[in-house]
């Protein structure tokens, strides 16, 4: 039996007169083995990874495009431009205001299955 380094230093037409070599044996089933392609992966693991890529691309599409845009709302006047980051900073601070509410107002809905869980657990005897 050849080594990997002696295979790798063979000439192609060497490759070819071995692999045609009917006198060689070949184990039964060894070449769907090698030709069947393993896909391991669950479905789902492809969809998050296809997911990740198009939402890298996405991200790296509107950074080029924000780069090629000229700058627009550039101050002269720094007085001027303290003033637009503050009202800029309150309107954020209104949405995560608005957020925070709405994720208080959806936590009593995601705590019932829990606590119908519990009630379920509670009432069965102990074994």
């Amino acid at each position: 039996m050849k080594t990997i380094d002696e295979i790798e230093k063979m000439s192609i037409e060497d490759l070819e007169r071995i692999s045609a070599d009917e006198s060689i044996i070949v184990p039964d089933g060894l070449e769907s083995r090698v030709f069947q392609p393993k896909n391991n992966r669950p479905r789902w693991w492809t969809a998050i990874s296809i997911a990740a890529s198009l939402a890298i691309l996405g991200g790296i599409g509107m950074v080029w495009y924000d780069r090629s845009r000229p700058l627009e709302d550039t101050f002269d006047d720094p007085a001027l431009a303290y003033a637009m980051v503050e009202e800029t900073l309150a309107k954020m601070s209104q949405n995560v205001d608005i957020c925070v509410k709405s994720v208080e107002k959806s936590k009593d809905i995601f705590l019932k299955p829990s606590e119908v869980i519990r009630s379920i657990n509670s009432e069965e005897p102990n074994k």
